[in-house]
């Protein structure tokens, strides 16, 4: 068989574990994304049934920007502008302090030098709520909760990509200076912003100048896809470019026109759709790269920092409640305090940014892979499964808030943050 026709087969295979994944998890009520890491696993036993094989460069470069530029267009900016300091202060404060954590933590505790216990920490600290997104949707979490974890999620992955590309560079080249850090974070924060502005505004121009629809889903793939791999290749965030870019594809549409309704169904059911099979591929992969022997090994490692990193997540959902509080004047009800906690997932982005990590062959580079995959399966299945009791025990779900409206004992209102 030609390699040609194997690969073929590979992605023909992926569709169909996708899709009859898809069937059985929604007709018996099981949280799919689970599912799709099983059949990772599993697909690494049957080798007569090939997946195909992802780099963790081909992951960040195919899989990452439809998944971002997908939330981008189904976001409401508008909520989003109103709660943007909730949303930054948790995407940033939030995973500078639990890379802060987690590094002191593995330091001290699991005995890692100190670039191996950073790299840990800005690889467990990015949140993916994937798992969790269709269980609030179909219980009618409130909207604005919604809206913060998966605004928190959309950012947290641009500011721990800009670190892990400085650590990444400081392991590599050894000897690198304060200014070189800052450089470096300013090229990829800026570049990325400065970027996604501008590719966003010139699609936006594009549309206004068209009513091909046909044209406009080609330029709709050509910024999501285009905008993420030039800012990479100039050194700049290609995840902040993609998400500035889609928000303002979104906002501007939205309030100054540029597409018919059916453009904007077109758009959103086809980006739907590339986003689902993305997702799913991306579960695949974390399954496929999970050594579950490697993960058995370092059981008791997994275990405490799985618990740690839980604690470590609710300490930190407090404090930047509280500064925000001070600051801004909004209140984190404490039943939002513990749904961010547990809603807080790690996915594909973990699993990558570990396996980048393993190619600088450290002295604890399997103990970091191994810790990867045991936080990032724990909470898909104890977290994932286990969501939609603590959205009812947490009173999260709007018609559970309505019910109980007037009565003394009810749970705080979406109108109390």
């Amino acid at each position: 068989m030609s390699i040609l026709l194997a690969q073929f087969d590979a992605v023909f295979n992926i569709l169909i574990v996708v899709t009859v994944i898809s069937l059985i998890t929604r007709r018996f009520n099981f949280p799919q994304t689970i599912a799709l890491i099983i059949a990772g696993i599993y697909s690494t036993v049957f080798t007569r049934f090939s997946l195909p094989y992802l780099e963790s460069e081909i992951f960040v470069s195919i899989l990452l920007p439809p998944i971002l530029f997908q939330e981008t267009l189904h976001r409401d900016v508008h909520e989003l502008i109103e709660d943007a300091d909730m949303v930054l202060s948790y995407a940033v404060l939030g995973t500078l302090s639990m890379v802060i954590s987690i590094s002191t933590f593995s330091f001290f505790v699991l005995g890692f030098g100190v670039i191996e216990s950073l790299l840990l920490g800005i690889i467990i600290a990015p949140t993916d709520p994937v798992s969790v997104i269709g269980t609030f949707n179909s219980m009618g979490v409130v909207k604005r909760f919604q809206m913060l974890v998966t605004g928190e999620s959309l950012f947290n992955d641009g500011v721990a990509i800009v670190i892990y590309s400085i650590l990444m560079s400081v392991a590599t080249l050894g000897a690198i200076t304060v200014l070189d850090i800052a450089r470096l974070s300013v090229i990829s924060v800026l570049g990325g912003l400065l970027l996604g502005i501008l590719s966003g505004y010139v699609a936006h121009l594009l549309f206004c100048w068209t009513d091909d629809k046909y044209v406009e889903v080609l330029i709709s793939f050509l910024i999501a896809f285009g905008g993420f791999r030039l800012a990479e290749e100039l050194g700049a965030s290609g995840v902040l470019a993609t998400v500035v870019s889609g928000l303002i594809i979104n906002y501007r549409c939205k309030n100054y026109g540029g597409l018919g309704r059916q453009s904007i169904d077109m758009l959103d059911t086809l980006w739907e759709f590339v986003g689902f099979i993305a997702q799913s591929m991306a579960f695949i992969f974390i399954g496929m790269n999970t050594d579950t022997a490697v993960l058995y090994r370092y059981i008791a490692p997994v275990f405490v920092i799985v618990v740690f990193t839980l604690l470590a997540r609710y300490i930190m959902v407090l404090v930047v409640g509280e500064i925000l509080m001070i600051t801004r004047d909004k209140f984190i009800p404490n039943n939002w305090t513990i749904g961010l906690t547990w809603s807080g997932l790690r996915g594909g982005v973990s699993v990558v940014l570990a396996l980048g990590a393993a190619s600088l062959n450290l002295h604890h580079s399997e103990e970091i892979l191994a810790l990867t995959f045991g936080v990032v399966l724990t909470s898909n299945i104890v977290q994932g499964l286990s969501m939609s009791r603590i959205i009812n025990l947490l009173n999260l779900s709007e018609a559970k808030i309505e019910a109980e409206a007037g009565q003394p004992d009810g749970g705080p209102s979406e109108d109390g943050v």
